[in-house]
């Protein structure tokens, strides 16, 4: 494994400010001693209320995610952005978005704007220490030109799509579609809801890996934002909630975790399961418009209520020295990244 004094893996503006959350963060969580570099999961879920987790709220039905929460830490305090980009961009590059000209919500889709071009990405730490990096879901970090997009930022490969949102079957947004493999525009089944399409690329991208090469899997869920979309047999599962929008978006809230459970499926099946490192956050609270729910927590999406900004989170896997507890110190999600790149 490479040191920290091989390496020199955080950016000037940031290194000395940091210091102190790298070294908190590995006291609590991760050995970084082991002689193997750990295969790396990065799951974010999209608009995820705060009571719309098993290990919060046992009307969920989230097994595959109270799995992970039960078996590794669940972060009881670990704050995020109000919205998607701003926290999208401190996840890959651990720098507060008001520092790098992002504190402006989201990037629109018209928007000439991209997370900014001279700050290197978390997926390029990782490349720089022998990683096969990927990504599959959503962007939201900008594509006014190429330099932008996921390819051009570190990973190997990208699926999913460039904008906030789009529809869940025939991949529509603003009048037209956005998906992409990699650069290539092209057009899955509009048949077939998006979590079963991501889902058959985590097999695949797993499947196809070199074992005993790092592997590091960015997965910025599409779900449970709108809009509210979700297969017949999950709305189906939540037959005791009379209110259909309720209802739907916790159905979409269980296929979402079905897709956490092809995941670590497609990795013990490798043989990779035991030295991945799962790391499992929101990226901002539930949208109540949108009938999530952030209960007993004030505010929403958007807000800087801790309803907006205190996100379902955890850690597990590979290198954590103590399981099976709740941490209630209060933690960051930009600690994450740096967390990451010292390993």
């Amino acid at each position: 494994m490479t040191s920290t004094t091989d390496m020199d893996v955080s950016p000037p503006s940031i290194q000395g400010a940091l210091t102190m959350y790298i070294l908190y963060t590995l006291a609590f969580v991760v050995t970084i001693t082991d002689a193997k570099q750990p295969h790396i999961v990065f799951m974010v879920a999209d608009d995820y209320g705060w009571n719309d987790v098993g290990f919060h709220n046992p009307d969920m039905i989230t097994p595959n995610i109270d799995k992970l929460a039960y078996e590794g830490v669940i972060l009881n305090q670990s704050y995020v952005q109000p919205v998607c980009s701003p926290s999208r961009h401190a996840f890959m590059t651990g720098i507060y978005p008001f520092k790098s000209g992002l504190q402006h919500l989201v990037i629109k889709a018209k928007q000439a704007s991209c997370s900014p071009l001279g700050t290197p990405f978390l997926s390029e730490y990782l490349k720089k220490l022998g990683y096969a990096t990927h990504i599959i879901g959503k962007w939201h970090l900008g594509y006014c030109k190429w330099e932008c997009t996921p390819t051009f930022r570190g990973f190997d490969t990208f699926y999913g799509f460039y904008n906030g949102r789009e529809d869940y079957y025939n991949r529509s947004v603003f009048g037209g579609n956005d998906f992409r493999n990699g650069e290539e525009a092209i057009l899955p089944d509009r048949t077939t809801y998006s979590t079963y399409i991501y889902a058959d690329r985590d097999k695949q991208v797993i499947s196809q890996h070199d074992k005993d090469k790092p592997f590091f899997l960015y997965f910025p869920f599409q779900s449970p934002h709108e809009p509210i979309e979700v297969p017949t047999k999950y709305e189906n599962m939540y037959s005791n909630i009379k209110h259909e929008g309720r209802r739907k978006y916790s159905g979409m809230v269980t296929a979402m975790d079905d897709m956490v459970g092809t995941v670590t499926a497609a990795l013990k099946e490798k043989g990779m399961y035991n030295d991945t490192l799962f790391v499992f956050t929101a990226d901002n609270g539930g949208a109540h418009i949108f009938h999530a729910s952030n209960y007993p927590l004030r505010g929403a999406k958007v807000t800087i209520y801790e309803g907006g900004t205190r996100a379902v989170a955890l850690i597990a896997g590979a290198g954590l020295e103590k399981t099976g507890y709740t941490y209630n110190g209060e933690d960051f999600v930009y600690v994450y990244v740096v967390l990451i790149a010292y390993i």
